[in-house]
């Protein structure tokens, strides 16, 4: 069966990087194109039709701002995943990157980091831009508690929750179903029989390559229902 290939642009000057993200994907129907400088990212873009970008705000010999405000202009629907050495965590950081780009999915990695999250990341972006063309619905419950600056895409399926053991925080308490609603780079929607509290930490099963995420708001519904929002972590 033919699979689209999918084509991620990774600019970056480390050649780690660039090897592992390229060795994690080379099974996979995943085009990585790599650019070490602005010149050479530019002149891609100008040649490939990318499904990813991937950028390293603090490259060497040029602005990831710059280079960032180019993709806004020339792809505001192509959702970037943005790599700093930098304080995620700082207010000043998060304003610049939103004055620039305030829509649209991505995700913030500070260096350094595991590259299987990057991997994740990367996986979880191209399976959201399959469903670009689907059309969205609201869920009832879900609308407007949750302001994720990321595109989100309805989803209707299965997955598996659990939670850090109470005895013994290394290990993790029996899974639990989860009806999935709605899923972006940054997060996702669930609705439970149990009561997810805000702030607590949850562990997805291989749907989601076991990536852990944040209780962000969580309200109780009709039907012993609980709809809760996860922000990836």
């Amino acid at each position: 069966m033919n699979r689209t290939v999918k084509r991620v642009q990774i600019i970056d000057d480390e050649i780690v990087i660039l090897m592992a993200v390229s060795r994690a994907h080379r099974h996979k129907p995943v085009d990585i194109i790599p650019a070490s400088n602005i010149d050479q990212a530019l002149e891609q873009m100008d040649i490939f039709a990318f499904n990813l970008f991937i950028l390293d705000l603090d490259i060497k010999g040029c602005c990831g701002f710059q280079l960032l405000e180019q993709m806004t202009r020339r792809f505001p629907e192509i959702p970037v995943i943005l790599m700093t050495t930098q304080d995620i965590q700082s207010l000043a950081l998060m304003n610049k990157i939103n004055k620039i780009r305030s829509q649209c999915c991505w995700h913030l990695l500070e260096k350094p980091f595991d590259y299987k999250k990057l991997v994740g990341f990367i996986d979880r972006a191209l399976q959201v831009s399959e469903f670009e063309n689907v059309p969205s619905c609201q869920h009832e419950g879900f609308a407007g508690l949750e302001k994720r600056s990321c595109r989100r895409f309805s989803r209707c399926e299965q997955i598996n929750i659990s939670r850090p053991s109470v005895s013994d925080s290394s290990s993790v308490s029996p899974a639990f179903c989860a009806r999935l609603a709605d899923i972006s780079v940054g997060g996702l929607g669930v609705a439970t029989r149990k009561a997810l509290m805000s702030g607590e930490v949850v562990h997805f099963d291989e749907k989601f390559m076991h990536q852990s995420g944040t209780v962000v708001w969580s309200r109780p519904q009709k039907g012993q229902i609980h709809k809760s929002g996860i922000r990836f972590i």
